[in-house]
């Protein structure tokens, strides 16, 4: 760069500085009265002195990124312009140019209930701009290979061409795109559970007696009922549920299916410190996520808990209803000629065996996968 005439560089001026992206230079030229705008540094500009290879597609030395102008009010330089020039020079890892794509900054962030995002900013040469973003930046691909921002995906790139002259700056944006309550971690879950007590008519028995409420009975041969006289005629039945969402690889959801229908067999500390025999795994529901991760399940696991315990198998006997006819009779107790009457009552199937299982619910297992969702 040759400055005008009459244009001189103000050697008290110089201020070297650095910022994150870049180390810097600013300094001050006193110009003219009578400014012109071919005799100041132009943007792109090397600073005077730095030598680098023309033949580079870039400039990778000290340029000018800066300028404005302003009249000095002050001796010696009254009345004259003062010509503001910052020149920056990228931290990036060349020393002669560049023929790649260069990471120089990286911001990881979490948010709320598990998510994860960030940004992580890119050099290259303007003329390699575009394809070494589609290469290398392509839409999905992980933040990073392994940890939590692995499921952070690039959702959008910005490309700035001519971000300093000849060098192009690419800004990669990455997001779990987590609604609230999403899970990211990789099968693991978050707990939750929803109780009820419904209200249903008193079949409770007395305390201490062998009588139910509102159940008529004989003693000493005076007919009796024990009838409510505070409080109200229902008895509370408590209804509660176990929910497991979590995020599943393909694997571990196939060992989670396998469990569908069946009770715990060993107690699951983290599902809510359930006893063994508890919780009965009643309904199950997953989606393949939107984000194209095509081995990754959304999860959600029911899980139907009683204190008391759940059978695991329910026994029953198959019997038969035994039909017998009877003749009529009218009030004298003369049979009525041709009129029949059908009788009957169910009487064991002697050709069954006395005892079927009933598979509900069908058996027992461990749940040591659903309860390490949640350890």
């Amino acid at each position: 760069m040759t400055l005008g005439a009459n244009v001189k560089l103000i050697p008290e001026s110089i201020v070297y500085g650095e910022t994150l992206e870049d180390d810097t230079i600013t300094v001050d030229y006193n110009l003219p009265i009578v400014k012109r705008a071919a005799q100041t540094p132009l943007l792109g500009d090397p600073y005077p002195g730095d030598a680098y290879v023309s033949a580079q597609t870039a400039p990778w030395g000290y340029t000018v990124v800066e300028t404005g102008s302003l009249t000095s009010r002050k001796s010696p330089d009254q009345g004259a312009y003062i010509t503001a020039v910052v020149y920056a020079k990228p931290k990036v890892p060349f020393a002669s140019g560049m023929t790649g794509l260069y990471e120089v900054a990286r911001q990881s962030e979490t948010g709320r209930r598990g998510r994860y995002l960030g940004v992580r900013v890119f050099l290259a040469t303007d003329g390699q701009a575009e394809s070494l973003a589609e290469q290398h930046l392509a839409e999905k691909t992980a933040m990073t290979a392994s940890g939590n921002w692995q499921y952070a995906l690039l959702r959008e790139k910005k490309i700035e061409r001519r971000w300093r002259v000849g060098i192009a700056k690419i800004t990669a944006t990455y997001d779990t795109y987590a609604p609230i309550g999403e899970i990211i971690v990789v099968n693991k879950g978050i707990l939750e559970a929803d109780a009820t007590a419904v209200m249903m008519a008193n079949r409770a028995k007395v305390p201490n007696t062998q009588y139910r409420i509102d159940e008529i009975y004989w003693e000493d041969g005076v007919r009796k009922k024990w009838v409510v006289v505070q409080g109200n005629n229902a008895w509370p039945l408590v209804r509660a549920e176990f929910r497991i969402r979590a995020v599943m690889t393909n694997s571990y959801l196939s060992t989670v299916k396998a469990l569908v229908g069946l009770v715990n067999k060993y107690a699951c500390p983290y599902i809510g410190n359930a006893e063994a025999g508890s919780l009965w795994f009643d309904k199950f529901s997953m989606r393949q996520r939107q984000r194209g991760q095509s081995t990754l399940y959304d999860c959600l696991i029911y899980l139907a808990y009683d204190p008391l315990g759940w059978d695991a198998e329910t026994l029953a006997q198959l019997q038969k209803f035994d039909i017998r006819e009877q003749k009529v009779k009218d009030n004298d107790g003369a049979e009525i000629g041709g009129a029949r009457h059908r009788t009957g009552s169910w009487i064991p199937n002697s050709d069954a065996k006395p005892t079927t299982k009933i598979p509900l619910p069908s058996g027992t297992a461990s749940f040591a996968a659903l309860n390490g969702l949640l350890s």
